[in-house]
């Protein structure tokens, strides 16, 4: 990234010495920090980073004094719709007047691989844009990042920067407790997630693997799980391998690292008569290199291929049509469930009309990105109300008010802002539905849970159909 240093043009007879950024942006406002050299310098916006909101927030940053900065870490060539649906709400709490009138900013930034900008891989790149955004800018919050691996090693990389995390779709079991070395006795934990963890995933996924096997007499129940290893597929397929329920077989593991161990794995599958195939990975082309080649082994032609919550992605249908007429039927995956009712209608009118009528199921996580945006803000409000100033820590304590069954009903959207507000200022809690659906946290980890969607590929392939909801 590119640090400019503070020069005389901006008021300032000469250098200003400084020990951290938050010294630099109390005396000059957003878009400063403490440099390697001791002095306050003016952040350059990384070339990783291809939005603001408000657009002129490093034009103009003077125009915005006190803003409060929310980061925004997705992968901008897949994670379109979580990107989109963030950024709405975080525009609907500004023109809701804030926080008595301080906004918040967003800064939208880019984990990607992209051999244009640099040589990192996606991992090191959002380590890389958490530090820019937690440290260089002191976001007090990052949404995002959409899979489970890249949240670890961002979290890893800002932990004791003091952010909160909040992701519509890491939903790795272990990321649960990977806040826990740095969080404050007695405070909540900074990294959370607007998705429920792929613990209830993994067990539904484990009694339709099995009930279908049952229903199409494949007595042996022999499965074979291909994963990409890492918190996702390593977590997910651990839990269905313990839910899954055969007298005679217990599921074959087969992890991947690469293109070539994937490849190699598919290739043992088709030659080993097993009776299915569960493929798990958080990054979609795998998942369409795995369908298209097991598309030209005629050993996949019968067998029923599972997949997880990362496939039901419109992508995928565009990306394996040379397998649609002999693969397609035999597909069926999970997810969380497609949000439906009031709250939801509402998010979705919403994004159509911002967005220029695309949909919001374009993405299964689409009202998870939502909903993690107006929770920051939610913290935000707790931390402005009860201690006059917001920190990351401040708002994740915050989070621990959202979910009294008791407490006065809230609704995620513009209308009931005024309303949460208002139950904060005095201390109470809430009972909040967000456009996912209900937020019904666990006090003690800190998660969510939801039902879960059992779904196929439609008969016009053209988009995905859900077969039902199981609610563990």
């Amino acid at each position: 990234m590119v640090l400019l240093l503070l020069s005389c043009s901006l008021g300032v007879t000469e250098w200003e010495p400084c020990t951290s950024g938050s010294e630099c942006r109390d005396a000059f406002g957003f878009g400063y920090t403490c440099g390697t050299e001791g002095y306050c310098e003016q952040v350059a916006l990384s070339d990783r980073c291809d939005a603001t909101y408000p657009d002129d927030l490093f034009v103009r940053p003077d125009d915005y004094p006190g803003i409060l900065v929310v980061g925004s870490l997705f992968d901008h060539s897949t994670d379109v719709p979580e990107k989109q649906a963030s950024r709405l709400a975080i525009k609907q709490v500004d023109d809701s007047q804030g926080l008595d009138g301080t906004l918040l900013g967003l800064v939208q930034c880019s984990y990607e691989e992209n051999s244009a900008l640099d040589g990192l891989a996606a991992d090191e790149a959002a380590a890389e844009m958490g530090r820019y955004l937690a440290g260089d800018l002191g976001a007090f919050a990052i949404l995002g990042p959409a899979t489970s691996g890249n949240t670890e090693a961002m979290w890893n990389a800002i932990a004791e920067l003091g952010a909160l995390v909040v992701s519509p779709s890491a939903t790795s079991p272990a990321l649960t407790y990977l806040d826990v070395a740095s969080t404050p006795e007695g405070h909540a934990g900074r990294l959370w997630r607007t998705a429920p963890p792929d613990d209830v995933q993994g067990l539904v996924l484990a009694e339709v693997v099995a009930e279908t096997l049952t229903e199409l007499e494949l007595t042996n129940q022999d499965v074979a799980v291909v994963y990409q290893e890492g918190p996702y597929g390593t977590g997910l397929a651990e839990v269905f391998v313990e839910n899954y329920e055969s007298s005679i077989h217990v599921p074959t593991r087969y992890a991947f690292e690469n293109d070539t161990e994937r490849d190699n794995a598919i290739n043992n599958v088709a030659t080993l008569d097993y009776d299915a195939i569960l493929f798990i990975s958080s990054d979609l082309p795998d998942v369409s290199a795995f369908l298209n080649a097991a598309g030209a082994r005629d050993e996949f032609d019968a067998m029923p291929i599972f997949l997880a919550d990362a496939s039901r992605d419109a992508e995928l249908l565009e990306d394996t049509r040379s397998a649609a007429d002999h693969l397609w039927p035999n597909i069926m995956g999970t997810a969380p469930a497609v949000p439906s009712g009031d709250v939801y209608d509402a998010f979705a009118a919403s994004y159509a009309a911002e967005y220029e009528g695309q949909s919001a199921e374009d993405s299964s996580y689409s009202a998870y990105a939502y909903d993690a945006g107006w929770l920051v803000a939610y913290g935000a409000a707790w931390a402005y109300a009860q201690e006059g100033g917001v920190t990351g820590q401040g708002a994740a304590d915050g989070l621990l008010h959202i979910s009294d069954p008791n407490g006065d009903r809230v609704e995620i959207a513009p209308n009931y802002w005024t309303q949460l507000r208002a139950s904060f200022s005095v201390a109470n809690d809430v009972d909040v539905e967000g456009a996912s659906g209900e937020l019904d946290y666990d006090p003690v980890t800190e998660e969510t849970t939801g039902p879960i969607d059992v779904w196929v590929i439609a008969d016009d392939g053209q988009s995905f159909e859900v077969s039902e909801t199981i609610d563990p």
